[in-house]
């Protein structure tokens, strides 16, 4: 490839996890192929001389030029190899890439782990979570794609430590810290060390230092204090909510409660709560708050809590 073709690769490639999976399954084929780079150029020349290539190699190219896009001259070349065989060897000086390394942590509902990454850190999901890492030679890439997340990062000022989020980037060298992934936005608190927050376009950034928060949305970032020894409660198994709306608990309560949290009335998700639970009382918690608000819980037979808004009963 171009150096042109290699940077709209590598930007393709940040671009979100989906991306990164499919060039992980494209490297795992390579590795099976047994391909070598000094093969490539040989490759090529052999693929331009074919203009009608078989059956079994035209759709066994497609879904995986597909996949990666921008990694099209270095696919072809691997097909070209495999097709036709060089009867020689041309050795070629190919730039290095940086090495990676992807993988994808989750847990499921009700189920809290902690991971050891490949660098030493360490990240907990909370229930129904899911994480994926991309470890490469010249910094770390963490993008929360669902749930709640607290890492504890291994220093390493060759390599920045960088989490995305729908909302927001963090950038660390080495800290503990929490991203949450709500449903209008995200938050990071820091438990040690000093992080930098940013909004997805770069638009606006802060530095956060312990017992400091940040919330992004649509808006911006804005920030707050807040005691540090309460961070990432679900970790003890224990969710608090201080003048939140209801979509928030639910969406919580639903990662540790098997049978789900639905809204059965409209215009309740928005109501404030403010309450502590543990998560093994979801159940229990749920009904408080419910008859707290003027709300109803229905429970179906499936074992899902429905939240209704009975009719008024004014004027009777």
């Amino acid at each position: 490839m171009t150096d042109g073709q290699r940077a709209e690769f590598r930007t393709w490639l940040r671009q979100s996890g989906d991306h990164q999976h499919a060039y992980s399954q494209v490297e795992r084929l390579w590795s099976d192929l047994d391909w070598d780079e000094t093969l490539n150029l040989e490759a090529l020349n052999g693929a331009a001389e074919k203009t009608h290539a078989p059956a079994s190699y035209v759709s066994w190219r497609t879904p995986v030029l597909s996949a990666v896009g921008g990694l099209m001259a270095a696919c072809i070349a691997v097909v070209a190899f495999v097709a036709y065989p060089p009867r020689a060897v041309v050795p070629v000086t190919v730039p290095a890439e940086p090495a990676i390394s992807e993988r994808i942590y989750q847990t499921s509902i009700g189920e809290v782990d902690t991971f050891t990454l490949e660098d030493g850190s360490e990240v907990t999901l909370a229930g129904n979570s899911r994480l994926a890492v991309l470890q490469m030679d010249d910094r770390r890439v963490v993008e929360l794609l669902e749930g709640d997340s607290y890492f504890k990062v291994t220093r390493d000022e060759q390599r920045p430590f960088t989490v995305r989020a729908p909302q927001l980037t963090v950038t660390v060298l080495g800290t503990q810290f929490e991203v949450n992934s709500k449903p209008d936005h995200d938050e990071v608190s820091v438990a040690e060390g000093r992080v930098e927050v940013a909004t997805q376009d770069q638009a606006g950034k802060v530095q956060l230092t312990v017992g400091e928060r940040a919330r992004v949305d649509r808006d911006g970032i804005a920030t707050a204090q807040f005691d540090p020894s309460r961070i990432a409660g679900w970790r003890d198994g224990r969710l608090s909510f201080v003048n939140a709306p209801l979509e928030e608990l639910v969406a919580e309560a639903n990662r540790y409660y098997p049978g789900g949290v639905y809204f059965g009335s409209k215009d309740v998700s928005g109501l404030k709560v403010t309450t502590s639970f543990r998560t093994d009382q979801t159940e229990a918690a749920i009904s408080g708050v419910a008859r707290s608000l003027g709300l109803v819980v229905v429970r179906t037979e499936t074992g899902a809590l429905v939240l209704i808004q009975p009719p008024s009963t004014s004027g009777k």
